[in-house]
């Protein structure tokens, strides 16, 4: 699909959207995206010329108010008091799902559910919508969709099957839940594990009793079915607020893998988690993780981050015992049947290994790389993978050696929940989601909607981008951060996508948050990898499309132990900000966040201070009217780019710095214009700030549905774009409800004398206000 450029204005009378165009360019003209960032419109045919119309001469459109005059050098108007101003509407226009997508995170086989030969699988997605579905093999579509209100924002972390009692668990976020064929279109919420956010890898003893791993805990928990009692065990290591991966044996010894410092293996029996056996890998690692753990025969299959081979260790002695160079894809293996043969795919083939002497048999070709579930009834192994409409399952026949029936399943679409945001001169509001792949786009005048193609592999979780002209965007993309370059002219095949660096290869990082650009580069500030200290701060040169150049502090953090998460820049400066709060894993740098001042030509820090004492984290700096305006929950701070002291700050929400964890993106800054207006956003309390006027106006109802997260998209033309309810865009009302006129209050006269008269006709009732624009038609609608 086509991205939907800005629709030609329509020459008629004055509506809501011509006055708020007004209200923009009175505000301060054109709004950059980003601010200081060189935008152009994209060359294109000019818009045909309007053929003759019927009836009376549409009024004339009026005359564009000539923009304000330019900000005086460290104007006082950024540091005098603000007025509070009625509440604006709030949200203008809302576009629902606005990143629909199909993501599948895992399949897990459910033998026993029914007398089929192929069992049914579960199957769950990525995001907070149709989490859960059941399949059958052999149908089209999925039997039952189940939406879980309240998951965590990636869904599904894990599912475990029990198939004697018929029951399916899984955990999202710290809570414990249940499905069952009884009730089959919901499931049932066991409870939440005592002090973990977030709960891994679902496995089950032999006596039913169910387990898991745990974050921040470091520690294994289990839910007894019996009893219905959870019971969270004593952490495994001091160093390890992850454990990540489990699996249990047939002797009911229980195998944990840990993270992010000092990735090892603990071993335990079930009924006495206080007996442990610690066991390093071959290689210790300083940061990393168990990525997988297999009981498969006599052997424990181990893998861990940045090691190809699957490790082997000897249950007995609790040795290594070898490895498997033959990658098996997604680290995904069938187990082993009948004690005899486990099955895996590498490369597009089928193998089976024998599990009493590791030798691999080439079987046949199958039709992915990256399978989802393997299951082997003895005579076939069905082998499923993702396609981009749902499920591509496979039979691949024992005694032919080859896949004798193919079937596709189509699934009930998700929708990522909203994690970054970009205002294009394009006219289109850019969307990155949250465990997502790709990026979306919603034309904000016409509802028109865009994904990136399905062939373009280099882009996952968007955690910022930015503009920097009308033919060039700039990505950072989670995982391994990602550097992308995004060719506008090329956007709707892969080429035009293309990997710049991996931050994570040689600097070890993870998330470009921070984003900022001039006239001639665009700058990154990075978050780093887990169990990790210290970001990056680099520069791209767009003439090149490559990383100019990147300072890590000499592997400390170009600002030591910080996250670099926030960035501003002009010709001769880049300013930033830090974050306290370093990669998962490992605690928060004590202190303040800083900002920072550096000399591009030299590369040299000019200072690097701590103007807010109260904050582990400052925000989206932004340079306006010769001032540096930062963000934090509290309000936003008005910093002197000269020595970096605080000069002024402006309160506008009831949070306290004190009472939030510092983090990478609670806070953002939207600037309109030339920063006469900017919008703040945090805690759920979003305002707009009027500095040219000296008011502050809350934009909705924060105590009611009217709030909205904190990352925020300004367009060139001025409007600000945020989000709601996890996948709704938004528009953003900026301009404060007048007050209700003063009226004397009326003397009751007496009530007229009853007659026969027909009583007059009531008023007729009020004609609906017209919305600031028409309803767009969204390609998808979610929850409210």
């Amino acid at each position: 699909m086509t991205v939907h450029h800005d629709a030609p204005q329509d020459p008629h009378p004055l509506t809501r959207r011509g006055l708020l165009a007004l209200a923009a360019l009175a505000a301060g003209g054109v709004a950059l995206s980003p601010p200081a960032s060189p935008v152009r419109a994209p060359a294109g045919p000019p818009p045909p010329a309007p053929g003759p119309t019927a009836g009376p001469t549409p009024a004339p459109t009026p005359t564009a108010k000539p923009g304000p005059p330019p900000w005086h050098p460290r104007d006082p108007r950024l540091t005098a008091p603000l007025k509070r101003a009625a509440n604006t509407r709030g949200a203008i226009s809302r576009f629902e799902g606005a990143f629909p997508a199909l993501n599948v995170k895992a399949a897990v086989p459910l033998p026993g559910l029914t007398s089929a030969p192929a069992p049914w699988l579960a199957v769950s997605i990525v995001g907070p919508v149709n989490q859960l579905q059941i399949v059958n093999p052999e149908a089209g579509a999925p039997v039952h969709v189940v939406s879980i209100a309240g998951s965590h924002n990636g869904g599904i972390e894990s599912m475990a099957w029990h198939r004697e009692s018929k029951t399916l668990y899984l955990c999202t976020g710290g809570d414990l839940l249940s499905w069952s064929p009884a009730s089959p279109k919901q499931a049932r919420r066991i409870g939440a594990v005592p002090g973990a956010t977030t709960l891994y890898e679902l496995q089950l003893d032999s006596s039913g009793n169910l387990w898991g791993g745990t974050y921040p805990l470091g520690a294994t928990f289990t839910y007894a079915a019996a009893t219905k009692k959870i019971r969270v065990h004593k952490r495994l290591a001091a160093d390890s607020d992850y454990v990540r991966r489990l699996a249990i044996g047939p002797d009911d010894t229980v195998w944990a893998g840990t993270g992010s410092r000092n990735p090892r293996i603990f071993s335990f029996p079930a009924d006495n988690p206080g007996r442990r056996t610690e066991i390093q890998l071959p290689d210790p690692m300083p940061n990393g993780f168990i990525s997988s753990i297999d009981v498969i025969g006599d052997r424990v299959a181990v893998s861990a981050s940045d090691i190809p081979a699957q490790l082997l260790l000897d249950p007995a002695t609790g040795k290594w015992a070898g490895k498997v160079e033959r990658v098996w894809a997604g680290r995904r293996t069938s187990g082993a049947t009948g004690g005899a043969r486990a099955f895996t795919v590498s490369k597009g083939i089928l193998y089976a290994t024998d599990t009493a002497t590791w030798r691999d048999a080439k079987l046949g070709a199958v039709g992915t790389d990256a399978p989802l579930a393997l299951a082997s009834n003895g005579k076939q192994v069905l082998v499923a993978s993702q396609i981009p409409t749902g499920l591509r399952i496979e039979f691949f026949t024992l005694a032919t050696g080859k896949v004798e029936k193919v079937r596709t399943v189509s699934l009930a679409d998700g929708e990522f929940t909203i994690q970054s945001l970009l205002g294009h001169s394009d006219g289109n509001v850019y969307v990155g989601g949250y465990m997502g792949d790709g990026l979306a786009a919603v034309n904000p005048d016409t509802g028109g909607r865009w994904n990136s193609p399905d062939d373009e592999h280099l882009v996952n979780q968007i955690e910022g981008m930015i503009e920097f002209d009308a033919t060039r965007s700039y990505i950072g993309s989670y995982g391994s951060a990602d550097i992308i370059s995004v060719d506008s002219r090329k956007k709707d095949g892969p080429e035009g996508y293309v990997r710049l660096e991996r931050l994570s290869r040689k600097y070890h990082q993870s998330r470009p948050f921070g984003w900022a650009a001039n006239s001639r580069n665009v700058f990154f500030g990075t978050v780093p990898d887990y169990g990790r200290a210290g970001g990056v701060l680099g520069m791209i040169d767009p003439r090149t499309n490559k990383v100019a150049w990147v300072l890590d502090g000499g592997g400390a953090g170009f600002v030591k132990a910080h996250s670099v998460i926030g960035l501003a820049a002009d010709d001769r400066y880049v300013y930033g900000t830090s974050s306290v709060r370093n990669g998962y894993g490992i605690p928060d740098t004590k202190g303040p966040a800083k900002v920072f001042k550096l000399e591009i030509a030299t590369r040299k820090k000019v200072w690097e201070t701590t103007p807010v004492r109260s904050s582990g984290a400052l925000y989206a700096p932004k340079l306006i009217a010769g001032w540096l305006v930062v963000a934090d929950v509290e309000g936003i701070n008005i910093i002197d780019p000269a020595n970096g002291k605080l000069v002024r700050r402006h309160r506008l929400t009831a949070a306290r710095n004190a009472a939030h964890r510092p983090g990478w993106a609670n806070a953002d800054i939207a600037q309109v214009g030339d920063g006469s207006k900017v919008v703040h956003s945090a805690t759920g309390t979003t305002t707009v700030i009027d500095f040219r006027a000296g008011t502050q106006a809350v934009i909705g109802s924060p105590k009611g549905r009217q709030r909205f997260g904190p990352r925020l998209a300004a367009t060139p033309s001025g409007r600000v774009f945020g989000y709601t309810d996890k996948t709704v865009l938004v528009e953003l009302d900026l301009l404060p409800r007048p007050a209700a006129p003063k009226t004397k209050t009326p003397v009751p006269t007496p009530a007229p004398t009853p007659t026969k008269a027909r009583p007059p006709k009531p008023a007729p009732a009020p004609a609906p206000t017209p919305s600031k624009s028409a309803a767009p038609t969204p390609a998808k609608t979610g929850g409210a």
